[in-house]
């Protein structure tokens, strides 16, 4: 097998080219590339081309980078180039060396015909064929095999022998024409000779030799043929050089491929780990209102969906909802700015979240609005609940000696009731709060605790 086996690296490279124009966002790139299912799109033309990767993506937002960023506000790296008559071993060679996961495949025309990667080469390559380029000289597992002339007595050499896989070799002018080996040795002793006669008597013969500029691969083959455990190497000449065992190349030759693979996966599981981290950060950012840090109407509606299950499962105690709204909050932006507004939102939801236990959950329901939910918290005891939140928030100081009242409204979870129907009780009660003076509590009875309050049958 010689190195024609490899393919060129046009019949490789991925067809599928995405290119696109420096003034798209980093989002549009990456929904291109998720959409075509590739891992890069190219920008430039047939003179200087930039590459944008799935690597280059996660780096990017791992380091913080906004989705909304242009393409052209990131400093790209310029598109490496190879020939698509290229070797695919060579370009393999070239990607390590260079230390980059993409390169452009182009034709002798300098048209851009395709992309290749690592992992593309590795999928088309077998291992068998990367040992065909592999040289035993390239090797330094190569020993120095104790080394006689023919007419030694074994005897005289026995001491040679300790392991199973030991051996010497029998030269004659400096050339090997036998071998005797640990298992010759035990053969000989358990017929009961002493090992008194000259080595020729007992060396094994013709020796099989290989060329030190011999591929890995034709000397696995070698071994498996004349079914022997060791090598004995030679260069041009004929001249003995060492001894390869078995073990030792097929150690090397199969390390030396997992070596490439584990570097691969090193890179893959890198990219994985930032990958997933940047999966829960997203997935955080859906869920949070970017202002205050709160929840937002997501994370609300997951968590009233928990609560419904966890009553109706468990028969658990109920939970209960609360609306909160800021007292002429307009005033503060009128008259402060927008600015210091957001910031007595951004004060206002740390003291919620202060004041709330870790079952519970706060959200920003919109503008100037928050909805609590209770868990585990029948309407009375939740309405305690907020009549001391509502003494504590009026009692606080904000920035630039603001202070401020809060209306509040709650209602009750009835088993199997829609979330649009507590979320509407709970609106209802603040509404009855703010029509009511402000800076109150109100509460929304239970369906059925309003219908035996009117005397009807719930």
């Amino acid at each position: 097998m010689t190195a024609s086996v490899f393919p060129c690296i046009g019949s490789i490279a991925q067809k599928v080219i995405l290119r696109c124009n420096w003034s798209i966002s980093v989002r549009d790139a990456a929904r291109l590339m998720a959409g075509s299912k590739v891992s890069s799109v190219v920008l430039g033309g047939t003179g200087a081309r930039y590459i944008f990767t799935i690597e280059d993506l996660l780096r990017f937002l791992h380091g913080g980078g906004a989705y909304d960023s242009l393409l052209s506000s990131l400093q790209l790296k310029p598109l490496q180039c190879i020939l698509d008559r290229e070797k695919s071993l060579v370009v393999l060679e070239h990607l390590e060396s260079k230390g980059v996961t993409h390169l452009g495949v182009i034709d002798i025309d300098n048209n851009l015909v395709g992309i290749v990667t690592r992992t593309d080469i590795l999928s088309a390559i077998d291992p068998v064929i990367l040992l065909e380029q592999k040289k035993i000289g390239d090797m330094n597992i190569i020993t120095k095999p104790a080394i006689f002339t023919a007419e030694r007595a074994l005897k005289d050499v026995m001491h040679h022998f300790s392991k199973a896989e030991d051996a010497v070799i029998v030269v004659e002018e400096g050339r090997p024409v036998g071998i005797v080996t640990t298992k010759d040795v035990f053969r000989i002793i358990s017929s009961g000779d002493n090992g008194g006669k000259a080595l020729t008597a007992y060396m094994s013969t013709p020796v099989i030799t290989s060329l030190f500029s011999a591929s890995i691969n034709e000397a696995l083959l070698q071994l498996k043929q004349y079914r022997i455990k060791r090598v004995i190497m030679v260069d041009e000449t004929g001249q003995l050089l060492g001894l390869i065992a078995q073990s030792e190349l097929i150690s090397y030759a199969y390390g030396a491929w997992v070596n490439i693979l584990k570097n691969h996966s090193a890179e893959l599981h890198e990219l994985v780990g930032m990958l997933e981290q940047k999966a829960r950060r997203m997935e955080h950012l859906t869920v949070t209102d970017v202002l205050t840090g709160l929840g937002n109407r997501r994370m609300l509606q997951a968590r009233m969906s928990e609560e419904r299950d966890r009553v109706r499962r468990y028969g658990a105690a109920s939970f209960s909802l609360v609306m909160l709204d800021i007292d002429f909050f307009k005033r503060i932006n009128d008259s402060r700015g927008h600015l210091v507004g957001d910031a007595v939102l951004q004060q206002l939801g740390a003291a919620i979240k202060g004041t709330i236990r870790k079952v519970d959950t706060a959200v920003r329901w919109g503008g100037e609005e928050f909805v609590i939910l209770l868990s585990n918290t029948p309407l009375a005891a939740a309405a305690e609940f907020c009549n001391r939140l509502r003494a504590s928030i009026e009692n606080m100081e904000l920035l630039n000696g603001i202070r401020l009242t809060v209306s509040l409204g709650v209602s009750e979870y009835v088993p199997g009731e829609e979330d649009s129907s507590l979320l509407e009780r709970a609106d209802q009660a603040l509404f009855s709060a703010k029509r009511n003076g402000r800076n109150r509590v109100e509460v929304m009875p239970t369906p059925h605790a309003a219908m035996r309050a009117k005397g009807q049958a719930p």
